[in-house]
C-alpha cells in the first residue's frame, strides 16, 4: 500500500463502514501498536508518507537541462532546484507525488514575461533526498526561499495541491506579502489526511501519535497550521484555480474560501480534473496576467539586468 497519502476527495466515513481488508489492517495495527508501538509508527509512516517518483518524460528532461541546477540542504536532506531566466522570481511548489517540472507549461512563458522561475523537488520527491516526507517539510522548503535573509527575491508563488497548502503555511509563518496563485489547493489538509487514515483502517490513536511525532520534530501543529485556518492571516492577493470535476481535492472547498475571504479570487474550470489543470492554456495566461497586474513595475526594472 505504498503512498497511501493521495490527494482525494475526503468523502469517506469511519473504517467500520469498509470491508474486511480495512478491518483486518485495523486489527493488525492495533495489536502491533500495543506490542511494538515504534515499529507500528514506522510502518504506517512509510505507508502514508512515501511519495512515488514517476519517471521524467523526454520533454521534461530537455527543459531541466535548460535550467541552472542548484541545491539547498534542509533538515539534513539535499533539495534539488532549478532556475530559468533572470529577474524577479516566481517560485513553483508542486503537489504530492509531483516534481518541480510538473509546471512544465508555466516556465518558458513566465521567463518570456520577464521573470526568473525557480522550481524544486520537495523532500522525498523527484531528484531530492529522502524517502518519506510531510506537509511540514514542504513548508520548511518554501520558508527557506522566502525568509527575510534569503538570497532569492521572490516576487510570486504558484502552488499546486499539497504544495499550495504548504505555500499558505509558509506565507503565514514568514509574513511574506507576494501575489500567490493556488491551483487545486489542499486547504483542508488536516481533514484530508485524517480521512485518508480512516479510509485505510489506521487506528486513530496510532495516527495521532505519528502526527504528534512529526509536529515535535518540525515544530508545527497540524490543527493550528491547517491551511484553511491560516488564510485569514495572509494579506497577499490570492488567485485560486480549481476544476469542478476535481476528484482529489473538493472544488467546494475553494468556492467556500472565495466566498468568505475578500483577498481570494476564484477562477473555476471544467473538465480538467486535478492534474490536467496544470496544462491548460487559459490557466497559464490568467496566471501570467495576474502576476503582471500585481507586481511593482519598478521592481521588474530593478532586476531586469
Amino acid at each position: 500500500m505504498k503512498t497511501a497519502l493521495k490527494n482525494h476527495a475526503y468523502n469517506s466515513t469511519n473504517v467500520r463502514a469498509y470491508g474486511f481488508k480495512e478491518r483486518g489492517l485495523y486489527l493488525f495495527l492495533e495489536a502491533l501498536r500495543r506490542w511494538a508501538p515504534g515499529y507500528a509508527q514506522k510502518l504506517v509512516s512509510k505507508m502514508f508518507f512515501t511519495p512515488s517518483r514517476p519517471p521524467l518524460t523526454e520533454v521534461q528532461k530537455q527543459l531541466l537541462d535548460k535550467g541552472q541546477a542548484f541545491e539547498q540542504v534542509l533538515n539534513g536532506k539535499t533539495i534539488r532546484c532549478w532556475q530559468w531566466g533572470q529577474g524577479p522570481v516566481i517560485l513553483l511548489a508542486h503537489g504530492w507525488n509531483g516534481r518541480g517540472i510538473s509546471f512544465l507549461r508555466f516556465i518558458e512563458p513566465m521567463v518570456k514575461a520577464g521573470y526568473a522561475v525557480i522550481a524544486f523537488d520537495a523532500p522525498g520527491h523527484g531528484a531530492s533526498d529522502g524517502n518519506t516526507t510531510s506537509y511540514f517539510e514542504f513548508t520548511d522548503v518554501l520558508r527557506a526561499f522566502i525568509k527575510p535573509d534569503s538570497q532569492f527575491n521572490i516576487a510570486g508563488i504558484i502552488g499546486h495541491s499539497f504544495g499550495a497548502g504548504a505555500t499558505v503555511n509558509a506565507l503565514s509563518k514568514e509574513q511574506k506579502e507576494v501575489p500567490v496563485v493556488l491551483i487545486a489547493p489542499a486547504l483542508k489538509l488536516k481533514e484530508i489526511l485524517y480521512k485518508a487514515f480512516d479510509r485505510y483502517g489506521i487506528p486513530k490513536n496510532l495516527y495521532l501519535d505519528i502526527i504528534a511525532d512529526y509536529e515535535h520534530r518540525f515544530g508545527y501543529h497540524l490543527d493550528r497550521d491547517n491551511p484553511i485556518r491560516l488564510l485569514p492571516t495572509i494579506t497577499s492577493p490570492i488567485l485560486v484555480f480549481h476544476d469542478q470535476s476535481d476528484n482529489m481535492i473538493p472544488y467546494l472547498d475553494s468556492r467556500s474560501v472565495a466566498q468568505n475571504h475578500a483577498m481570494v479570487q476564484l477562477h473555476t474550470t471544467t473538465g480538467l480534473g486535478h492534474k490536467r489543470i496544470l496544462l491548460d492554456e487559459t490557466v497559464l495566461c490568467a496566471t501570467r496576467t495576474y502576476f503582471q497586474e500585481h507586481h511593482q513595475p519598478t521592481r521588474l526594472l530593478q532586476f531586469a539586468t
